[in-house]
């Protein structure tokens, strides 16, 4: 009885110094994800974009990240939010499930998919408060299920930016991250460089407008930090292959301790989000993570 309790207690005392360490190196308080699905780095070439041309001169910003291939949403929104690529998370297309997997994982946590932001975050700080919400209802099937505080689907780009904003104001989170679904769709309906896919890029500008607006309502401006991604481009009116204007998407830091104006040269890649959001939160991913954190972004100060 004794060796078990003692067995107690040095584990409850193992979690509680983890803990302690993720809070101690925990570098921001608020971290907001905006991703916009199909926005390739050529759409901003014709686009009036003033509210994301800010956070460029604000941040740190690549036009030359990379998607992975295939450029579909399902397999590169899991990559960006495991930090992994489709041979190590499995997720080869839309339809998968969590329930229904062609390709096993190579490595699983306790939910029975490769894990994600959303997972570890909440394993590391069990008191976070982590928000998803997204245009493509389809993304809630790459979440780990019953992680986040809120995860909803919207039917517009409108709507979900309201209620995004919404639980920014009311609930100051951890972690929020928000997916715009219309850029995609303007670009298969009219083209990846049509005027159509120039106006979707400007309306999803306009809404970036919107958060920010929002972030300093809620009183965290100064203490969040922004990223603008994209799954991927699209060439003619589809995409899934590795033509630049399909793989070529822009990657755009700015907010609390990011250096401004800094072109990052390096080779950049949309699984780098997930290990750079963790880093900032004070934890590392797993080994097996493709991503690598994009530390030449921020400050020594931060």
């Amino acid at each position: 009885m004794k060796r078990l309790l003692v067995l107690i207690f040095s584990g409850i005392v193992g979690f509680c110094s983890c803990q302690d360490a993720v809070r101690d190196s925990r570098k921001v308080s608020h971290v907001l994800v905006i991703g916009i699905d199909g926005m390739g780095a050529h759409g901003l070439e014709t686009a009036h974009t003033p509210n994301m041309d800010e956070l460029v001169k604000n941040g740190a910003w690549s036009m030359g990240a990379r998607s992975i291939l295939p450029s579909k949403s399902g397999p590169a929104w899991s990559s960006m939010i495991t930090g992994a690529t489709v041979e190590k998370h499995g997720v080869g297309n839309n339809g998968w499930t969590v329930e229904n997997k062609l390709l096993q994982p190579i490595f699983k946590g306790e939910h029975d998919m490769f894990p994600t932001l959303f997972g570890e975050t909440r394993r590391h700080t069990p008191d976070a408060v982590i928000g998803a919400f997204y245009h493509w209802s389809t993304l809630v099937n790459f979440i780990e299920k019953g992680v986040c505080d809120v995860s909803k689907p919207g039917d517009s780009e409108d709507d979900v930016t309201e209620m995004a904003c919404r639980f920014l104001v009311e609930k100051q989170p951890d972690f929020t991250f928000v997916h715009l679904d219309h850029v995609d769709h303007a670009g298969h309906h009219g083209g990846y460089r049509s005027k159509e896919y120039a106006k979707a890029i400007e309306k999803a500008d306009s809404l970036v407008g919107v958060f920010m607006d929002n972030l300093k309502k809620a009183g965290i401006f100064e203490e969040t930090v922004v990223f603008i991604v994209s799954d991927h481009g699209g060439i003619n009116k589809g995409h899934g292959d590795s033509h630049p204007d399909e793989i070529i998407v822009p990657f755009i830091i700015s907010g609390k301790g990011v250096k401004k104006g800094y072109k990052i040269e390096h080779p950049l890649f949309i699984y780098d989000l997930a290990p750079t959001v963790a880093w900032l939160f004070g934890f590392e991913l797993n080994e097996w993570i493709s991503g690598n954190p994009v530390e030449d972004a921020f400050s020594n100060s931060l």
